[in-house]
């Protein structure tokens, strides 16, 4: 089921995209703003400790190596995975989203990681994901690519999170690093989520009204 969820949240996004339209900016950003405050926090409140259980210093570099990760895959994204809506240049559809497919594909390793660990992470993906597939979808659209290719590209997009979580269930050697991948991918979704609170908006409204979705999404995140 999980696996499932993992692949159909991406193409809801995608429809969405694809047939609203006139699918309002601010409701996108509300969105982006949501998941990342949600992601952040269960950074804070689960991954983070179940980590640092391990007694090793490596655990901190390898969260470091995930920033730096992320940051290197934004070159090539231009920071699709925090919302940004740069037009898909024709030279360079391909590197956004193989990029975007690299960052899902980390990001669903963790998932089977655990019990407790992997329900309230699992739920931060499914929220992180709705939102960026929306994101992308408009920009392929934007791109002038055909229905069919859309949801070609969109599903095997979709596929790279349910892949590495059933690859981080089934083989030994993943299993034997789990807490330094898992390190790694907490690192390359804290980059995300402090990207998504802390970017700049003009509107003061939009400032207070984003203020009260983060502090919902981080009252969840406790409570999960």
């Amino acid at each position: 089921m999980i696996y499932f969820l993992l692949f159909a949240v991406v193409i809801a996004g995608g429809l969405i995209a694809y047939f609203i339209k006139d699918l309002k900016p601010q409701y996108i950003h509300f969105l982006l703003s949501f998941s990342g405050a949600y992601l952040l926090s269960i950074i804070v409140f689960h991954i983070l400790p179940d980590v640092y259980a391990v007694p090793d210093k490596k655990i901190g570099v390898f969260i470091l190596l995930g920033i730096l990760f992320q940051l290197f895959l934004e070159v090539f994204s231009h920071g699709a995975e925090h919302g940004h809506q740069h037009a898909f240049l024709k030279k360079t559809p391909w590197l956004v989203w193989i990029s975007l497919c690299i960052h899902a594909f980390m990001e669903g390793l963790p998932i089977n990681s655990g019990d407790h660990f992997h329900s309230s992470y699992f739920y931060a993906i499914l929220v992180h994901k709705l939102p960026i597939s929306i994101i992308l979808t408009t920009l392929m659209i934007s791109a002038g690519y055909s229905l069919r290719k859309i949801l070609l590209l969109l599903s095997i997009f979709a596929a790279m999170s349910p892949l590495a979580a059933w690859l981080g269930h089934e083989l030994t050697f993943l299993k034997e690093y789990e807490a330094y991948i898992n390190a790694f991918v907490a690192g390359i979704l804290t980059h995300v989520g402090t990207t998504i609170l802390f970017e700049n908006e003009h509107s003061h409204d939009f400032k207070i009204r984003k203020f009260l979705v983060i502090i919902i999404a981080m009252v969840l995140a406790y409570m999960a």
